[in-house]
């Protein structure tokens, strides 16, 4: 065999060699891995064997405990049944309340009704009376008696009526009508009323409906000019 061959047989058994150690090495790694993924696998069923361990134990309840549940039960039922009853009291209670106001509302007036009785009973006296008798006067009489009864009855219930004549126009209280050309008064004075107003404790129920003086521009500027005359000669005096 020539030198050449052995060196080319060398070669070949070294390759051999190598491949041989290759799957060795490959081999042995697949063995380890497979060992680490059993070994992991028994930890895993350890740790859910001992879980379960766990949970069993937590449980197991003794007597006592099933009592004390059973008592809690008790208590949660018996303050559900509270909360349902009061919540049903509530909201009659509720619907009760609206009735009241209701009723409250529609015999608001009654006690003033009850109170125009007997002036209605002297209105009709008084017609009856008219009939009868020839005494205007008389009947008159009676007529404005029987209006300012009337009047103390509204005002018993905070009515009372505006006042009109002779005072200055005040458009929260008064409905100008009619306007009057008028040199002696100051503008849009009330000179006359043609309807009463009246005021509920504070609050206008009915304006009146008046009329008031009308003056013109001269007519101010020239009583203003007066005026201040007046006043300038009180001061040197």
């Amino acid at each position: 065999m020539s030198k050449v061959q052995k060196n080319q047989d060398a070669k070949d058994t070294d390759v051999v060699n190598s491949d041989d150690d290759q799957k060795n090495i490959e081999k042995s790694q697949e063995d380890l891995e497979s060992k680490v993924e059993i070994k992991a696998e028994d930890e895993s069923e350890r740790e859910e064997k001992k879980d379960e361990s766990e949970i069993e134990e937590q449980v197991v309840l003794t007597k006592e405990d099933i009592v004390d549940l059973k008592k809690k039960a008790e208590e949660r039922d018996s303050f559900l049944d509270k909360l349902l009853r009061t919540r049903a009291e509530y909201s009659n209670y509720q619907k009760r309340m609206r009735k009241e106001h209701e009723t409250i509302a529609q015999f608001a007036i009654q006690d003033l009704v009850l109170d125009l009785f007997p002036e209605l009973d002297n209105f009709e006296r008084a017609i009856k009376l008219a009939d009868s008798s020839k005494d205007i006067d008389k009947f008159v009489e009676g007529i404005k008696l029987i209006e300012d009864q009337l009047f103390k009855v509204l005002g018993k219930y905070g009515v009372k009526a505006i006042e009109t004549v002779g005072k200055s126009f005040d458009p929260n209280l008064h409905e100008a009508v009619l306007e009057e050309d008028n040199d002696k008064l100051p503008h849009h004075t009330i000179i006359e009323e043609l309807q009463r107003g009246f005021i509920l404790k504070e609050r206008v129920i009915r304006p009146s409906k008046v009329k008031v003086s009308k003056r013109t521009v001269e007519e101010e500027v020239s009583d203003k000019e007066s005026d201040d005359i007046k006043n300038d000669n009180s001061l040197t005096s």
